[in-house]
């Protein structure tokens, strides 16, 4: 039986994508994703890499498409994806790293995902989504701010586990969030609206202070242990609201992302500072958005989030 050092070869991938400036969520993700294939290789007696064919790429997508989440459900098409890429990944970093002669999983073919709109919430039901935390227990208003946060500013689900208590300025005019490294390993400067920053300063007075498991800590969202929030456990929070205000969908953080951009955009925001807001790029649309000033950004969403007051109508 193959014996793989997985360990190793995962921290030399992860290496590898990390000098390419990809995502720490991406590293994570494609990291864990190499382990199974690694194993998959150890499972078939195969000892060295060099011993692996295109048939062997073949058995292990059709291993991939066999296998079952926890709750006995087939793997999706896009999370088959995923594990595939990172295959692909890393037979690319073996030839550009000379551990290889030849890159046999590049024209491996990958699982074609159909894209479908999300099922988004209304401002109404975003609204009754706000109100399900118990803002008079510490849970409660950890979780209100949150919320807010996530749908006053769009942040993305790692944006946010990764907001550091020193990357807020509640001195500046407006007050900001600086989102550093973001996706792409860009970073952008987003400003805190009436109702995420209110929540958000109650959170920092009331909470954080009590929950702190160490001064070290920066985060600025933390579980009831005192540790920096996870995805995992951001995605289990907000669910389980979603769940609590009974609105017939499945509430994720991504989803009030969604619906920040188009409530927003429904009312009359443009698109180049929704792009700017959401830290969206592309070739095609950067020159139009780069030069929005975080002072005019504040304005748009004063004037045309939901949950702004400033403007009245």
């Amino acid at each position: 039986m193959a014996t793989f050092d997985v360990p190793l070869w995962q921290e030399r991938f992860a290496q590898y994508i990390r000098v390419r400036q990809w995502s720490a969520g991406t590293v994570g993700t494609y990291s864990q994703a190499l382990k199974l294939f690694l194993k998959f290789l150890d499972s078939q007696g195969i000892e060295s890499l060099s011993e692996v064919t295109r048939e062997t790429l073949e058995g292990y997508r059709a291993h991939v498409f066999c296998k079952r989440s926890k709750v006995g459900k087939p793997w999706s098409a896009a999370t088959q994806k995923v594990h595939l890429g990172a295959v692909k990944a890393f037979f690319r970093f073996l030839c550009r790293s000379g551990y290889l002669l030849m890159d046999l999983a590049a024209a491996m073919d990958m699982p074609k995902v159909c894209r479908s709109l999300p099922e988004l919430l209304t401002e109404a039901e975003t609204v009754q989504l706000l109100a399900v935390p118990d803002v008079q227990t510490l849970v409660g208003i950890r979780d209100r701010a949150l919320l807010e946060v996530l749908y006053g500013t769009g942040l993305r689900n790692s944006e946010l586990c990764d907001l550091a208590v020193d990357h807020i300025d509640l001195a500046a005019e407006p007050p900001i969030l600086r989102v550093i490294q973001g996706k792409g390993n860009k970073s952008r400067v987003v400003p805190l609206g009436e109702e995420a920053l209110a929540w958000l300063e109650t959170y920092l007075v009331q909470v954080r202070p009590r929950w702190l498991f160490r001064s070290s800590i920066p985060n600025v969202f933390l579980g009831t242990t005192g540790r920096p929030m996870n995805r995992s456990l951001l995605t289990e929070i907000v669910s389980r609201l979603g769940r609590k205000a009974k609105l017939g969908k499945r509430v994720t953080p991504h989803l009030l992302r969604h619906g920040c951009a188009t409530h927003m955009l429904a009312r009359g925001a443009g698109l180049r500072h929704l792009q700017k807001l959401l830290g969206h790029s592309s070739s095609s649309t950067t020159e139009h958005y780069t030069q929005v000033e975080v002072s005019d950004l504040a304005k748009v969403l004063r004037k045309h989030h939901p949950r702004e007051r400033l403007y009245k109508r």
